[in-house]
C-alpha cells in the first residue's frame, strides 16, 4: 500500500509514568480523525505495572491480593491479548494511524508496523523476524509483546523489546490452579521468551530509541517529524489512564459464580500450557502440560502416578487429552 508522503508524528517520551504508557495510544486513537496525524510514539514506564487484554477475566488471569501486596497497579487495555507484565527494562513502539493510511488486511498492518523493530534487532546482530503473523523472535525467541487492533478510527499496533524481564516475578502474579502449573509455565517463559541481555546485547533505551526512529522511517516510508506531547495530550493520557485502571473497567468481563483459575496460557508462538484433566487405568488425575505445535513435550503433575502419565502423555496430540 503506497501511503501519502506527509509526514508521521514521532514522539521520543522516554521515561513516563506507567499510566501515560498505555492512556496516551488510548486517548490519540479515541480522538483520531482523517485529518489528525498519525504518531508513532516510543516510550518507556517508570515504575512497574501489569496490563490485561480487553476480553480476559481480571479474576481469571491475575492473582489481585499478590499483585497489591507487591504494589503492581493493573490496568486494562482496548487491544486484545493476553496479561503482560510491563517496567523500566522495556521500550515501547506505539503506532497510532488512521485505519483510511494502512491497509485492510490485519496481517499487512502488523508487517507495516513491525518491520521496524524486526529491522533494530538485525542491526544490533540479532537473528530479527517476523512470525505468526505478529510475533516478534530474536534469535528463535520471544522479545516482544504485540498488540492491535482498531480503536475508534485508528488503527494500532503496539509492541515493546525486552532488555531485561523478570520471570519469576511475572509468575507469582498469575491466577493458577496449582503449583505445578505455575511451575511448569515459568520454566517453559525462561526458555522461549528471550530479552537483549540474554542474548548478549548491551544496549540502552536511549540507543534503542533512536535505532527504532531510522527504522520506522525506512519501513514507513514517510518522513517522521520528531514532536514534543502537547499538555492538553498529557492530560487527556492521565484520564484514559484512570479509566483503564478504573474498577469499572478492570471488572468488566465478570461472570456470575466463582471465577476459575486459567487452564491455558501462551508463552510464545506455537508454545502453550494447558491444565488437563485425564483418565487413566480408571483413575484420573490433574496435569500441567507444554504443547509445542499441538504436541505434548513436558508435563507436570502432583499425581503419584506422574511416571506413567509421562509415558503416556509426551509425544502425544494434545486433542487427544482433551
Amino acid at each position: 500500500m503506497q501511503l501519502p508522503e506527509i509526514p508521521v508524528r514521532l514522539i521520543r517520551a522516554g521515561r513516563i509514568e506507567p499510566g501515560l504508557t498505555q492512556g496516551l495510544y488510548h486517548c490519540l486513537a479515541k480522538g483520531m480523525t482523517e485529518s489528525s496525524e498519525d504518531t508513532v510514539i516510543l516510550c518507556s514506564p517508570s515504575s512497574p505495572y501489569l496490563c490485561i487484554g480487553y476480553h480476559q477475566v481480571l479474576e481469571s488471569v491475575l492473582d489481585t491480593k499478590v499483585c497489591e501486596a507487591l504494589n503492581l497497579p493493573i490496568m486494562r487495555r482496548f487491544l486484545g491479548g493476553g496479561t503482560t507484565f510491563l517496567d523500566r527494562n522495556q521500550i515501547f513502539y506505539q503506532c497510532i494511524f488512521h485505519h483510511s493510511r494502512v491497509p485492510w488486511r490485519a496481517d499487512k498492518v502488523y508487517q507495516m508496523m513491525l518491520d521496524a523493530p524486526v529491522k533494530v534487532l538485525n542491526r544490533i546482530g540479532l537473528s530479527g523476524r517476523l512470525r505468526a503473523v505478529n510475533e516478534v523472535e530474536a534469535n528463535s525467541l520471544r522479545i516482544a509483546g504485540i498488540g492491535g487492533g482498531r480503536v475508534g478510527e485508528a488503527m494500532v499496533v503496539v509492541g515493546n523489546l525486552l532488555l531485561d524481564f523478570d520471570y519469576r516475578l511475572m509468575s507469582s502474579v498469575w491466577k493458577v490452579s496449582d503449583q505445578s502449573f505455575r511451575n511448569l509455565a515459568l520454566e517453559t517463559m525462561e526458555e522461549r521468551v528471550g530479552t537483549l541481555n540474554k542474548l548478549g546485547c548491551d544496549h540502552t533505551l536511549e540507543s534503542l530509541e533512536s535505532h527504532l526512529a531510522e527504522a520506522f522511517i525506512e519501513s514507513l516510508e514517510r518522513p517522521l517529524r520528531d514532536q514534543q506531547l502537547k499538555s492538553e495530550e498529557i492530560q487527556a493520557g492521565r484520564n484514559a489512564a484512570s479509566d483503564l485502571s478504573s474498577l469499572e473497567f478492570l471488572s468488566l468481563h465478570n461472570p456470575v459464580g466463582k471465577v476459575k483459575p486459567m487452564k491455558s496460557l501462551k508463552i510464545s508462538a506455537d508454545v502453550f500450557i494447558h491444565r488437563i484433566h485425564i483418565r487413566l487405568e480408571d483413575q484420573v488425575a490433574d496435569v500441567s502440560v507444554r504443547a509445542d505445535k499441538g504436541i505434548v513435550t513436558d508435563l507436570q503433575t502432583d499425581s503419584p502416578k506422574k511416571t506413567k502419565i509421562r509415558k503416556f502423555l509426551i509425544g502425544t496430540p494434545l486433542s487427544e487429552w482433551t
